[in-house]
């Protein structure tokens, strides 16, 4: 079993009437990589971000976590933790590939990633915000993963309308009631101000070509990373579950139960035990 590793969120959740920032974590185990392979491949990013925190992210605010717990947390927060799972399960080092998006370069570039330069250390300090947009005063809460799971739906048929839906479902009023529709401005300008009250729900990377010398903005999606991250080890976990077995006779379920960093170490001890003497 590992070891809980304590956070700090940027938003954080309210307990009577307290903002609490804590939370507590363990890294994915293979039992974590095997859910993600078999059961939750089907799932929306959403939903399946919802699951996997809900497996791993032991306690928020001091208290047991539910996946309702998780979809209650602002997206911000999500993007926080999804960071500190992959820092906790596979390094503090991420190395990614991005295009140069002007037409005439689109020149590959090899970019490694910092889990600590991408973590925001603060954001909202309170459940619901004012605004006031071209006269109009807007009472409203942040994104949360419930609203992200419900538009995924909507949003492989249309982003637009997806974008609009959970722009609605977080307005609580305008001008003290409940809006039967949203004002052109207001759903022009109150997603930027959202945006600046929960800077972690999108990660924006500020780059520069290293062929055409041009600057772009890029976007960086945890979740996104993380599962193809994992997606592509699919295959390597059922090998390694093999390997274990047959030289150590360790059943599945106490293979599963390590880290991946742990089982490959099993593994290159395994190696250098097994390399012909004048090899090692």
């Amino acid at each position: 079993m590992t070891g809980s590793i304590p956070v700090t969120l940027p938003g954080g959740t309210w307990r009577n009437g307290a903002r609490r920032r804590d939370a507590t974590l363990r890294p994915l185990d293979g039992r974590d990589e095997m859910f993600l392979a078999e059961e939750a491949e089907g799932l929306s990013p959403a939903r399946r971000t919802t699951a996997l925190l809900a497996r791993c992210v032991e306690r928020l605010g001091g208290d047991a976590v539910r996946a309702d717990d998780v979809r209650a947390l602002n997206a911000g927060d999500r993007e926080a933790l999804l960071l500190h799972l992959r820092r906790a399960t596979f390094g503090e080092t991420m190395a990614s590939v991005l295009h140069c998006p002007h037409p005439e370069c689109g020149e590959a570039m090899d970019l490694e990633l910092r889990v600590g330069d991408l973590l925001v250390h603060d954001g909202a300090s309170a459940p619901v915000h004012e605004a006031t947009i071209e006269g109009h005063t807007v009472r409203f809460r942040l994104p949360n993963g419930a609203d992200l799971e419900e538009a995924a739906t909507l949003a492989a048929k249309d982003v637009r309308a997806a974008a609009r839906h959970v722009l609605a479902r977080c307005i609580e009023s305008i001008d003290g009631a409940a809006p039967a529709s949203i004002p052109k401005h207001v759903a022009a300008r109150l997603p930027e101000r959202m945006s600046q009250l929960d800077p972690q729900a999108e990660l924006l990377l500020q780059l520069t070509c290293t062929k055409c010398a041009r600057p772009f903005t890029a976007v960086f999606d945890t979740a996104a990373y993380l599962f193809r991250e994992l997606g592509a080890q699919r295959d390597r976990l059922y090998r390694e579950i093999h390997e274990l077995a047959f030289h150590y006779h360790w059943s599945e379920s106490e293979i599963l139960g390590m880290t991946a960093t742990r089982r490959r170490r099993y593994l290159t001890l395994l190696a250098e035990a097994l390399a012909p003497r004048g090899k090692r």
